[in-house]
């Protein structure tokens, strides 16, 4: 179905993959309606199948005034490096190195971001959102279930997985992606085994 939207969630689209993976297997190109700035314009994220239809999505780009903006992994990139210069970046921002690249053909450089930025709790380090995972609580009955998974996950001996299962809360990944989370709370859910979720946001405003 053709959607458009506003930059800000075109932007967030783009995070709320789980990796460059996710995000080149969903979306291919990135097309925008007019000529206005891309802070106020809306878009059109095409994904790969609608590339097979040149004819569906020239149609629709006539009909709405769309034109080209980026390749998907460009966009995303742009996005990435300014994120990586400028952690607490707003959209402004995130539109300002946008039409800089579109127009140089470059990545906008941001004053002292040579300067290493150290991880902020809460603020994920890439463009997508990273999670830390928990084992918090564990039922007398579930020890030694729980033990088996926590030594799957952490490639530690069953004696130490279950020192740490009494010993809680116990972390079992750091700044992971959603894909890498999920798995991790998959093999937890099986076993009716609960964990607890920290989430480091794309963005400030989220």
């Amino acid at each position: 179905m053709f959607k458009l939207n506003s930059f800000r969630e075109t932007v967030e689209a783009f995070a709320a993959c789980s990796d460059d993976q996710a995000l080149w297997r969903r979306y291919a190109w990135v097309y925008v309606q007019g000529d206005t700035a891309l802070l106020d314009s809306r878009f059109y994220l095409g994904s790969n199948l609608d590339e097979d239809d040149e004819r569906r999505v020239s149609d629709f780009g006539a009909r709405y005034g769309l034109s080209s903006c980026l390749e998907a992994a460009t966009f995303a990139d742009v996005l990435s490096v300014q994120k990586r210069q400028q952690p607490h970046s707003s959209l402004e921002d995130y539109a300002s190195a946008l039409e800089h690249y579109v127009e140089q053909d470059a990545f906008m450089e941001v004053p002292g971001a040579d300067n290493p930025k150290a991880a902020e709790p809460g603020l994920a380090r890439e463009l997508y959102a990273e999670y830390d995972l928990f084992l918090a609580e564990c039922a007398p009955d579930q020890l030694s279930v729980a033990a088996r998974e926590v030594s799957a996950v952490l490639g530690i001996n069953i004696a130490s997985a279950l020192q740490g299962c009494r010993a809680l809360p116990l972390c079992l990944g750091t700044r992971m992606t959603g894909d890498q989370c999920r798995q991790i709370e998959g093999r937890f859910s099986e076993r009716s085994i609960p964990l607890q979720r920290v989430v480091h946001r794309s963005f400030p405003w989220q």
